[in-house]
């Protein structure tokens, strides 16, 4: 075994997570131990906030027409499934429905706005 031979192993093995290697070349044999892995910790990233999109094309409608009052205010807490608001498209009236525990911040579009597939609709926290 050369020295260029063990010297592409080493180049090979070095950062792939093996800690020992045995090599054999003909009669030579060859034992490699690399060092443990002394990468730090990954530091969790915080995901970002769910955002409150439109499920469909339409006019964005903060409230029910027959019920004339918004469901949440901005600051408000919402649980994962409630309805938020609606998305009225071709006069059927889509519910908004929040993914995740957030609390409502602003909305981002007006009452009766055209809204395209995933607008986000309102900020959250």
């Amino acid at each position: 075994m050369t020295f260029e031979e063990i010297e592409a192993a080493v180049r090979r093995l070095d950062n792939s997570g093996i800690a020992t290697a045995d090599l054999c070349v003909g009669a030579a044999r060859l034992r490699l131990r690399f060092a443990a892995d002394e990468r730090p910790e990954p530091v969790p990233i915080e995901p970002p906030p769910a955002l409150v999109v439109a499920p469909s094309p339409g006019r964005f409608r903060p409230c029910h027409p027959l019920e004339m009052a918004l469901r949440f205010a901005e600051g408000d807490r919402v649980r994962k499934g409630e309805t938020i608001a609606y998305v009225e498209a071709n006069g059927l009236l889509l519910p908004v429905v929040a993914v995740a525990d957030l609390t409502l911040g602003r909305a981002l579009v007006e009452d009766g706005e055209a809204v395209g597939w995933g607008t986000p609709l309102y900020e959250t926290r």
